[in-house]
Parts: C-alpha cells; sequence; structure tokens
C-alpha cells in the first residue's frame, strides 16, 4: 500500500490557506468577475475552498466536507446547505477560478 494513502484524513484546509489566501481568492475572483450576487446564497469565496476540500477529502459527502468548513463562517454556522445549494453555487463560481488560482500558485 501507498504510503501516501490516508493521507487527507490527517490533512486539514487551514494548511491550504497558506498558499490558498483569502487575499489570493478575492484577487481571482475580482479578475475572473465572480461576485456575491444573491443575499443567501453560498459565497463564493467559501465555494473555492470548498472545491478545494471536496478535492483533499474525495472519500467525504458534501455533508462531511461541508461540517469541516461551514463552523467558521458565522452566517452558515447554524446548518448545513442541501447538495443542490452546493451544486448550483458550484456552476455560479464555474471553472475557471479555480484555474486561475492554480495558474497564481503553479510554478513551471
Amino acid at each position: 500500500m501507498h504510503p501516501w494513502v490516508g493521507l487527507s484524513d490527517h490533512v486539514r484546509l487551514g494548511v491550504v490557506t497558506r498558499w490558498v489566501t483569502p487575499e489570493l481568492v478575492a484577487e481571482v475572483l475580482e479578475k475572473c468577475r465572480v461576485r456575491d450576487k444573491k443575499p443567501g446564497a453560498l459565497p463564493a469565496g467559501f465555494m473555492v475552498y470548498f472545491t478545494l476540500a471536496l478535492a483533499l477529502f474525495q472519500q467525504d459527502s458534501y455533508d462531511d466536507v461541508a461540517e469541516q468548513l461551514v463552523g467558521s463562517i458565522r452566517e452558515l454556522s447554524g446548518s448545513i446547505p442541501n447538495k443542490s445549494s452546493f451544486t448550483r453555487a458550484r456552476r455560479r463560481l464555474g471553472p475557471l477560478v479555480l484555474e486561475a488560482v492554480f495558474r497564481e500558485l503553479a510554478d513551471p
């Protein structure tokens, strides 16, 4: 068995924010012209981190990943949005934002 199998069980998203800073996320969202339009909708910045967390914790459900992240966002801490809310928010975010984050961080 590869030594990295199960490593994501011990990784916390806080480590990711060392490179994917809130400032970087805000800059990329601005460049991609992605804004939070609907009050009460999942915030675009949160969705960047949520999508990264989904990649890190592939074995977990949307709900499990959300439970890990939602507690840090005061407006959302009372309840976990349903899966369709996450799906709509990921659609609004689009693929260009994550591609832009990758391009900002990737070295040749």
